[in-house]
């Protein structure tokens, strides 16, 4: 509880107002031990795991070296989508990496073209084909654009100029901010499946 009691003995509100301790609610008391007891031990399990991840990496980058120094060749930059296993294939281990991407000013000449295309074939379109391009323009309350829907539209074979035209601006929009790697532990059952290793709260 000490974590949210000032010098002189007030508690702080989400407000910033300072509340004497008589006017705080016992109930109140506990629920603020329980979390700031929950947040502490969720702090350390979240720098293990970041400890964790960072000595796979290197452990696993060490090996590939060490692999290619064998064959005299030198691995360059970061390679995404390795695979690592157990003599017996029980454990594997993977690494990937995947790209952060946003869209630039393209995107804007792809959605004119698209909404021509709408436009014309209001009568003739399919109702799900409707659906899908408009999803795919539809911003969040932070006013992002969904990367998936929009990469969707991809798949779409259509035989139309503007939406051909439309479909190179999309390609021609995509910015790659910064790539994040990722590694993933199976394990295989006895059904010879192999199962992700949960590193996560909710997958736990």
């Amino acid at each position: 509880m000490e974590g949210n009691i000032t010098p002189n003995g007030f508690w702080k509100d989400a407000k910033g107002n300072l509340v004497a301790p008589g006017n705080v609610r016992e109930s109140d008391k506990l629920a603020d031990e329980v979390v700031r007891e929950l947040y502490a031990d969720a702090r350390r399990i979240n720098e293990e795991l970041a400890t964790f991840k960072r000595n796979a990496l290197d452990d696993i980058r060490t090996h590939l070296a060490l692999v290619a120094e064998k064959y005299g060749v030198k691995l360059r930059g970061r390679k995404g989508n390795r695979v690592l296993s157990t003599f017996d294939g029980t454990i594997k281990i993977t690494i990937n990496i995947q790209d952060r991407i946003k869209f630039g000013e393209e995107l804007v000449a792809a959605e004119v073209l698209i909404n021509e295309c709408m436009a014309e074939w209001t009568h003739g379109a399919n109702p799900n084909l409707r659906t899908i391009v408009e999803k795919a323009f539809q911003a969040d309350a932070e006013g992002r654009i969904s990367v998936y829907r929009i990469l969707d539209l991809l798949r779409l074979e259509i035989d139309d100029d503007r939406w051909r035209r439309a479909m190179a601006a999309i390609k021609d929009s995509v910015r790659v901010i910064d790539s994040k790697e990722y590694v993933r532990i199976y394990e295989r059952d006895e059904s010879g499946e192999y199962k992700p290793l949960p590193l996560n709260i909710a997958a736990a």
